[in-house]
């Protein structure tokens, strides 16, 4: 789950310069320009990137200008590059310039990004053209990112080449960043999101910090991209390989793991000396860019007394919101399932209901015999992560949504369940027939055996 982090340097902090600055570039619509297939994935890591700018790397939103189909001309991207990225940062700003969508080599040999209007003559922008200007900032810390390539085309793909060889990737100006490809091959993308932005989101929300000291160099990312990359493209009838180009050093600090920044949850305390085990982290990552920027609800979830649990205690839940809904609790459990905790079977769909100011006890009904209910923590003792879902309406909206067998005993894939169920809850939100409000946060927990 994830997109990118930026420039040499570039750190969560409470510090963040005022005139930090991004600019982001996602373009599906290439309809108008000949032999450009339109992309599926650009729009939507457009704003991922933003997301991930914000909620991540502390990028103040109204930094960030994002340019999508129709609004990423030519004319609208080297604007905003002059006036926003050039004119709009001082020395020791941080600089970013991302761009999802098809790229192209002209006539001379050039690699070149293709604007939305890409037929028109001054429709595709070489990167000597960004290097040149660019580098008239040489004192801030500049981060590029493109989610694109020089070369082949077709659906799933982004890039389309002329007869011209091309030329090389000339970024020189650039502290820290990513190319898709390097032009031999063309850079490919799932049916939601490109390969590179993927890898590189995932990587930065905590997958790629190899040596687990909460740091994330340019080589850890890098190499995590790389692999990522590669075990993706091979699920692919798209690619058969990947090739990309990764710029600056590799001991440059991209990004450091912050505390959870919708629960603002401590992490430390529960991952052990030698670092958190990889599937878990990958699997926190996941949670975190998949559901951590949609919280519009100011959803927050804890466990009474702490997030440390033993094996065959009870445990009680709370939750609060601040607007009114039904709250579903998923839980990953140390091996990587998914399953549904509230509510469940035993449990009424109405005791999972919230009123803004509220706070929400779970579990907080009884059973068939009287009795209140109780939930108890079970093996296997681990690292897992609670995932609160909330829907502004009734938990029946909610829950035809969801994986098939989540409440009967849980699912293996949970990163394929939750991939699928954040696609359909963002395909939902924007249904301008019956458009469905949804909010989520997250919990990382440990189980301690006896």
């Amino acid at each position: 789950m994830r997109a990118l982090a930026m420039a040499a340097g570039l750190a969560v902090s409470a510090g963040v310069a005022e005139a930090d600055r991004a600019l982001v570039v996602g373009i599906d619509d290439y309809d108008a320009v000949a032999g450009a297939s339109r992309l599926t994935g650009a729009v939507a890591d457009a704003g991922r990137i933003e997301a991930l700018l914000v909620e991540r790397l502390g990028f103040a939103a109204g930094d960030i200008v994002v340019l999508t189909d129709g609004r990423a001309s030519y004319d609208a991207i080297l604007t905003s590059l002059i006036d926003h990225l050039i004119s709009g940062t001082t020395a020791g700003d941080r600089v970013v310039l991302y761009f999802a969508g098809h790229g192209t080599t002209t006539r001379d040999g050039q690699p070149a990004l293709v604007a939305h209007d890409g037929d028109s003559v001054l429709g595709r922008i070489p990167l000597t053209t960004l290097d040149e200007m660019l580098g008239v900032i040489p004192d801030r810390d500049i981060t590029v990112i493109l989610d694109t390539g020089f070369h082949g085309g077709g659906a799933g793909t982004r890039g389309f080449g002329s007869d011209a060889p091309t030329g090389p990737v000339v970024l020189s100006s650039v502290d820290m960043g990513w190319i898709a490809s390097d032009g031999a091959l063309p850079a490919a993308e799932t049916p939601g999101a490109g390969l590179l932005t993927a890898a590189l989101a995932e990587g930065v929300s905590g997958a790629a910090d190899a040596d687990g000291d909460g740091g994330i160099s340019g080589g850890e990312l890098t190499r995590f991209a790389e692999t990522h990359m590669g075990e993706a493209c091979a699920a692919l009838d798209s690619c058969a390989e990947v090739a990309f180009v990764s710029l600056g050093r590799d001991d440059a600090t991209v990004a450091r793991m912050p505390a959870s920044p919708v629960s603002e949850v401590d992490l430390s305390p529960l991952l052990p000396d030698d670092g958190a085990p990889a599937g878990y982290m990958e699997t926190l990552g996941f949670v975190t860019d998949l559901f951590a920027p949609s919280n519009d609800a100011r959803l927050t979830l804890s466990i009474v007394g702490g997030e440390a649990l033993t094996v065959g205690e009870t445990v009680t839940f709370s939750a609060t919101s601040e607007r009114a809904g039904a709250l579903l609790l998923l839980d990953v459990d140390p091996t990587g399932a998914l399953s549904q905790i509230y509510p469940s079977v035993l449990s009424p769909a109405e005791g999972s209901r919230i009123e803004p100011g509220a706070p929400l006890r779970i579990p907080n009904a009884v059973g068939a015999s009287g009795a209140p209910l109780l939930m108890r923590v079970t093996e296997p003792a681990g690292q897992g992560v609670l995932l609160g879902v909330f829907i502004e309406g009734d938990l029946e909206d909610l829950t035809p949504l969801l994986p098939a067998g989540l409440d009967g005993g849980g699912v293996s894939n949970a990163s394929q369940s939750l991939f699928e169920l954040s696609q359909t809850l963002l395909a939902r939100a924007a249904d301008p027939d019956a458009p469905v409000a949804w909010s989520a946060t997250y919990l990382p927990y440990r189980i301690h055996a006896k």
